[in-house]
């Protein structure tokens, strides 16, 4: 065995007879990051968006105004209003319900025990969906009575949780060192008014706020950009074509409104060659249609001078205009709110309208937008308990190896007819077992009173304090003799003709 082949970087390398080995030096491994994201920055702006009109701090603006139209705020409001009703609990690892107790007792207070509701904070924090990310200061004080906690134990808990608004984020800080972690960011102490082209960050404009002091809310964020990326600028060019047809449209329904104003005069007062007196008559009429195109004129009067043939010399007419063009403007900007619609997540808005709709077709739409609800609730829940729970429960010096998490409830509403057949169902064919968990999971389902708070108690024990009633689903489709079935080939039998014991 050669010496080249020793350096070629095996870890091991047995000669051929088997008599001898050598070991290899492996060359030194890099633990720290050596790789960039690739994000574009400059001067503690982010240049990925090639369009100036979405790209930071200039999108806040753009925004705003397409939240405004009438086919983007229903869309929004759907997906906020969903995430903003969804409930909030605190629940302990498997295995750890016990020796966590008080942690998670600890951590619900958390959340009850701040200057506004719970609810308050999480309607902030779903700005996420308009604006790509949303930030929020972690305000801390001690549980005193004298610093308005509910509690005294002297613990560190949370005053507020208030939004650092994004159009007043001037620009973010990286290290200096890798130049892709966010240290923190510079946030206005006066919003400039109007877009701040040109303006320099120089001391005493702004205010530092370091990253452990926020917490970071992201829409998607490719390239863990802080900005995340909001749903609006998928829709921003359809938005832009939609509002500018609108307008094209609204102005040509006015013209049509209106109709086309005609003033015939004799031709020398139009003459270039004319005399000055007849020059000044033409001008006089000119400016008398400039008036009424305006509006700044409602009538005019004109003088009765017939020629020799009996017809008027000065003659006013509105000629009306149909407005009829080779394309349909009122399709094109109904395609246009389509695809806003269906890019935001919220295409069942569109059912029951031209093109009618179906049950199923509702019920899939449904669970697409409940998809993507889902995912901005996992960011926020995952944010609160990697970042906020875990660096409260360090300053108070208890334990983060393992903790109580903050979680969100179900998205959707249970239905009840559904919920129902299925438990039958899987019952009928004995897939279900009646211990005192799925029974306390089926009454959470059901929005009803949790009927156990013991779920250690055994099967017997559960089916005691239960009603007893069976509904035999399934045994209608036996033989004669058999189940409940008194007939042969179910004649006669009610319960044969129930599609659900099917």
């Amino acid at each position: 065995m050669t010496d080249a082949y020793l350096d070629a970087g095996n870890v091991l390398a047995n000669s051929v007879d088997g008599t001898a080995s050598f070991a290899v030096e492996m060359p030194p491994l890099s633990m720290g990051q050596i790789s960039n994201n690739g994000l574009i920055t400059l001067g503690g702006e982010i240049f990925e968006q090639h369009q100036w009109e979405i790209r930071w701090p200039y999108a806040t603006e753009t925004y705003k105004k397409m939240a405004l139209d009438e086919t983007i705020m229903p869309a929004l409001n759907l997906v906020e209003m969903a995430i903003s009703r969804v409930p909030w609990t605190v629940v302990n690892p498997e295995g750890y319900e016990d020796e966590l107790k008080e942690e998670k007792k600890f951590a619900l207070e958390l959340m009850h025990d701040m200057e506004h509701t719970w609810g308050s904070f999480i309607r902030q924090a779903v700005t996420m969906n308009r604006y790509g990310f949303s930030c929020h200061e972690k305000v801390l004080r001690k549980r005193t009575k004298k610093n308005g906690s509910k509690y005294s134990d002297g613990k560190i808990g949370i005053r507020c949780l208030p939004i650092i608004t994004q159009d007043s984020i001037a620009s973010w800080q990286w290290d200096e060192e890798t130049g892709t972690k966010i240290t923190g960011m510079l946030q206005w102490k006066n919003k400039p008014a109007g877009l701040r082209q040109l303006v320099m960050l120089t001391a005493g404009q702004y205010i530092p706020i370091p990253r452990a002091k926020y917490i970071h809310f992201r829409n998607n964020p490719i390239k863990d950009n802080p900005e995340g990326t909001s749903p609006l600028a998928a829709v921003w060019r359809a938005w832009k074509y939609k509002a500018a047809l609108q307008e094209h449209e609204a102005m040509g329904i006015a013209a049509d409104l209106r109709g086309l104003k005609v003033l015939y005069i004799p031709p020398r007062y139009l003459d270039p060659n004319a005399s000055d007196e007849d020059k000044a008559v033409g001008e006089y009429y000119k400016q008398i249609m400039r008036n009424l195109h305006t509006n700044e004129q409602s009538g005019l009067i004109l003088p009765q001078v017939l020629d020799d043939k009996g017809e008027q010399y000065f003659k006013f007419e509105l000629m009306s205009m149909t407005g009829q063009k080779s394309y349909d403007v009122s399709g094109v900007i109904k395609r246009y709110e389509k695809d806003i619609i269906t890019a935001l997540m919220a295409s069942q808005m569109m059912l029951g309208g031209e093109n009618g709709g179906s049950f199923s077709l509702a019920e899939s739409l449904s669970n697409i937008s409940e998809m993507a609800i889902e995912s901005k609730l996992l960011e926020i829940q995952e944010q609160l308990n990697h970042d906020m729970l875990r660096q409260i429960f360090e300053l108070n010096g208890m334990r983060t190896d393992v903790m109580p998490e903050i979680r969100f409830g179900s998205v959707d509403k249970t239905d009840l007819d559904v919920l129902s057949k299925y438990v039958q169902r899987i019952a009928s064919v004995g897939l279900i077992s009646q211990d005192s968990e799925t029974v306390n999971w089926i009454a959470n389902k059901a929005g009803m009173p949790k009927p156990f708070n013991d779920t250690t108690i055994d099967v017997e024990e559960t089916r005691v304090q239960l009603t007893g009633y069976t509904s035999g689903a399934g045994e209608g489709q036996a033989t004669a003799g058999e189940g409940t079935s008194t007939s042969r080939s179910g004649q006669g039998d009610a319960s044969a003709g129930n599609k659900e014991n099917a």
